[in-house]
């Protein structure tokens, strides 16, 4: 028994967001290339300060974690733990491009590392902000 087609119309084939909206999924991955990207560059120049700490993303802020934070909307850290959160939205609102966003994942993560060891970012990576 074939199943039957609802109202005769042919299984939908394309995205729902349509070819005129970008695919929203594209954003995650493009965000997860960019940060695996700027994280293996960094771990080739600071590779002994990455050590122990543990480094994550998620989507955004939701509600009050285990880290603390001057900017909270930005990202989260857990001091005891070693470990950053960094949040993926608000980081790829201010990025205009894919190399502008891995500078930026770049630029806070070796922030949070200074703020974990209580050091300036330039003694971490000299080329911090540049």
């Amino acid at each position: 028994m074939r199943p039957s087609r609802r109202h005769g119309r042919r299984p939908i084939r394309s995205s729902l967001t349509g070819p005129q909206l970008p695919n929203p999924d594209a954003r995650v991955a493009r965000f997860e290339l960019a940060a695996r990207a700027a994280l293996e560059l960094l771990r080739q120049e600071v590779g002994d300060e990455l050590r122990g700490v543990r480094i994550g993303f998620a989507t955004a802020p939701m509600g009050q974690g285990a880290g603390t934070s001057e900017q909270p909307l930005f990202y989260s850290i857990d001091r005891a733990d070693r470990t950053i959160v960094l949040y993926r939205m608000p980081l790829q609102s201010h990025a205009r491009n894919r190399m502008d966003l891995q500078f930026a994942i770049r630029d806070e993560v070796v922030s949070r590392l200074a703020e974990i060891y209580g050091r300036r970012p330039e003694e971490i990576d000299p080329d911090w902000g540049m």
